[in-house]
């Protein structure tokens, strides 16, 4: 809710503090034990209009490093800078949005917070090492590091990564867009892993030699890095990579993933990707496929050089069948998401895997396929198409007996 400060509100108490520095007189609060009055409103909002840039204007917060009752911080826009220690000994969730960030900053922001459990980072900055030696902290969040001209001209001679440490979280997500590699070290305790990013290659372009190579090597150190985890989902861009890893015969790491996420457009291109992937999970239970389309920055880089070596998908397909369908001995659910009126042009591929998760999954117990939202309603002559991609399903074999496939409007 939005709360203005007033007299008749001054003993509501807080739980939950949200800055928002395009307003002057208004922040978000919810209920806890922390009174009104401790806070000052010119911790969040700047006096003086909006933002000139993203990265030109920042905000103070000098009240809010000693407070003992707020649970969860989201800060945008913010000056982070302590003086001394920080004292937050009931915050459990804290996101920062499009701030700079020093590491020292961040040591006491963990140091000073012995009940966080959740930390978001997202369009941060001005760190190139998270050693997060927390006892508390199970999540980890970092959504895009995007490095500005000037700070890649100071350090040309600095290698130019961020580096993760973090031996006791148990999920990390690396989202949105990269300038820069990215490498996680020691996650010895991790369970779950997201990598739904993608990278540019900085300020030059993605043609320059080597980029793919890069590109490469980032991902396979970062599936490498994670190969332990239970739960492994893998996103677009980081599918295409794969997906020309596998067609210039590069090897990737093995994976002991037991619940497996593809996020996929399910276009020809993706099926090395796909196949690969499922080649280095032997020991696969749940297999997700989110089939939504895709955008993102290099995606025309990467379809030129995988087109520059193209082989036929489908022959590349059925030449691995052979090496991994011994491998999914372990497969008992597939679930498809996203179901819709797009896979009717594409609809070879999509049903390629489907026909061979159906022939090689020995003790598969269910396929569930969802429809996109904007289908619920679709018009009849496309709920007709469904219809008879599901009988063509209904009519392939089945290695497994008792595998059950599910359609929403059957």
């Amino acid at each position: 809710m939005i709360v203005e400060p007033n007299e008749a509100n001054t003993q509501q108490s807080l739980k939950k503090i949200e800055s928002a520095p395009y307003q002057t007189r208004f922040f978000s609060a919810s209920s806890a034990s922390c009174p009104l009055t401790t806070l000052s409103k010119q911790a969040f909002y700047p006096k003086d209009g909006p933002l000139v840039g993203p990265h030109k204007v920042r905000y103070s917060i000098p009240h809010l490093y000693a407070n003992e009752f707020v649970s969860e911080f989201n800060f945008r826009f913010c000056k982070i800078k302590p003086i001394g220690l920080l004292h937050w000994v009931s915050l459990k969730r804290l996101c920062i949005q499009k701030s700079a960030l020093r590491e020292d900053v961040i040591r006491k922001v963990l140091m000073g917070s012995p009940r966080l459990e959740s930390l978001e980072l997202h369009d941060c900055y001005g760190f190139h090492r998270l050693d997060i030696v927390s006892e508390s902290l199970r999540k980890l969040v970092v959504d895009s590091y995007l490095i500005d001209m000037l700070d890649m001209l100071e350090s040309e001679e600095r290698k130019l990564e961020l580096e993760i440490v973090a031996p006791k979280i148990v999920c990390i997500e690396i989202l949105g867009c990269f300038n820069m590699k990215c490498r996680i070290k020691d996650v010895s305790a991790l369970v779950e892993a997201k990598l739904d990013f993608n990278m540019q290659n900085g300020y030059d372009s993605d043609e320059k030699e080597g980029a793919c190579e890069k590109y490469q090597d980032i991902v396979r150190d970062i599936l490498e890095s994670v190969h332990h985890v239970k739960k492994l989902t893998v996103g677009h861009w980081c599918l295409m990579v794969v997906s020309i890893m596998s067609m210039e015969h590069l090897p990737s790491p093995l994976s002991k993933c037991q619940c497996l996420t593809m996020k996929t457009s399910m276009e020809k291109g993706n099926l090395p990707g796909i196949a690969r992937l499922l080649q280095s999970s032997p020991y696969v239970e749940t297999l997700n496929m989110d089939i939504t389309s895709s955008y993102y920055i290099g995606l025309e880089f990467l379809n030129r050089r995988y087109r520059s070596s193209y082989l036929d998908e489908m022959k590349h397909w059925k030449s691995g069948e052979i090496y991994f369908k011994s491998l999914l001995v372990c497969l008992k659910t597939i679930t498809i998401f996203g179901f819709g009126e797009r896979l009717f042009h594409m609809k070879e591929a999509f049903i390629l895997v489907v026909q061979f998760l159906l022939k090689n999954a020995k003790v598969q117990e269910k396929m569930v396929i969802t429809t996109s939202r904007d289908m619920q309603n679709e018009r009849r002559i496309l709920l007709l198409e469904f219809l008879k991609v599901a009988q063509k399903f209904l009519s392939f074999p089945r290695s497994s007996p008792h595998a059950v496939i599910m359609f929403p409007y059957l």
